[in-house]
């Protein structure tokens, strides 16, 4: 099965996405950006949804610069709550930049990672 990493500093969050993919993939959730750092390279993820405002010394910002830099073809989906990061982060490369609330984000991970199991 495919694997997703979830990064959000909510729990309620994280909580939500193991619900809604758990079925068809593999999810592993950090609450910081310390700990998906750690993720990455232990589980080793085939997308990663990553929230843009992390609690914690390292951000989301930090955590998309490492992939990018580590990892240049995992796609990673960054969700923010704000428009003013919009360019910022597609110019980091992600491979998309939404919106909370996300309304179709399992429509975006089916089209980058279908369900393989």
């Amino acid at each position: 099965m495919k694997k997703i990493l979830i990064v959000d500093d909510e729990p309620r969050i994280t909580e939500a996405f193991i619900d809604a993919f758990g079925l068809d993939y593999v999810v592993a959730s950090a609450n910081d950006g310390r700990r998906a750092l750690e993720l990455l390279e232990s589980f080793k993820p085939d997308l990663v949804v990553l929230d843009w405002r992390l609690g914690g010394d390292i951000q989301g910002r930090d955590v998309l610069i490492t992939i990018k830099e580590n990892h240049p073809h995992l796609p990673v989906f960054v969700v923010t709550a704000s428009f003013q990061f919009m360019d910022e982060i597609k110019s980091l490369g992600a491979n998309s930049c939404l919106l909370k609330p996300c309304t179709d984000l399992r429509e975006r991970i089916l089209e980058v990672l279908p369900t393989g199991r």
